[in-house]
């Protein structure tokens, strides 16, 4: 038989003593340092589906779309006053009115652009949380000046293609008169 009553336990030599320290180290450093750090983010994260955070998405697109919506009107105005237009005239009270329905429209998609850019965010920094947990890189999410400046486009986007609409209908019915004028005065002539 074989003997050896000695004791079975290794003993770490002195540089896994010191590989465990440098260990020890690190992990007291990212518990006091980085910690913290991925706590604000995960709540910075949550908070992006507050309701209220929602409701500032809405104001900054609001904010952005509504001087397209107001240069557009005023360049409306500017041009309808330049050609003689009488404001009460059903006429210039259809232009406005579009142009307010052209506004309505394209707030509402930009503000739902916006929004859905807003969900699209708050995935993105829940991605990261799974990847920080996993120990992996995250990507960068998109800021909200990326989510307004799409919602910006959808705004002017909107303006021009309701103020070139009223120009086109403008232009019609400027020729419809000039034919007529022409035709009154050529008229009168020929007698």
């Amino acid at each position: 038989m074989s003997g050896g009553g000695g004791s079975t336990e290794i003993k770490d030599t002195a540089s896994q003593k010191a590989l465990a320290s440098i260990a020890a180290q690190r992990f007291n450093l990212y518990q006091q340092y980085y910690r913290p750090l991925e706590n604000e983010f995960m709540s910075q994260v949550a908070a992006m589906k507050d309701p209220s955070a929602f409701e500032s998405v809405e104001g900054y697109v609001n904010a952005l779309q509504q001087p397209e919506f107001q240069a557009a009107r005023a360049n409306m105005q500017q041009q309808a006053f330049a050609m003689g237009a009488d404001p009460t005239s059903g006429q210039y009270q259809a232009r406005a009115s579009q142009m307010q329905q052209a506004q309505a429209r394209g707030m509402g998609l930009g503000t739902t652009e916006a929004l859905s850019g807003q969900v699209d965010r708050y995935y993105q920094g829940m991605q990261n949380i799974i990847a920080m947990g996993q120990g992996q890189a995250g990507q960068a999410i998109s800021g909200i000046s990326e989510v307004g400046k799409l919602a910006q486009q959808r705004g002017i986007a909107e303006a021009k293609q309701s103020f070139q609409k009223g120009q086109a209908g403008q232009a019609v019915i400027g020729q419809g008169l000039g034919f007529g004028t022409g035709l009154i005065v050529s008229g009168g002539k020929g007698s």
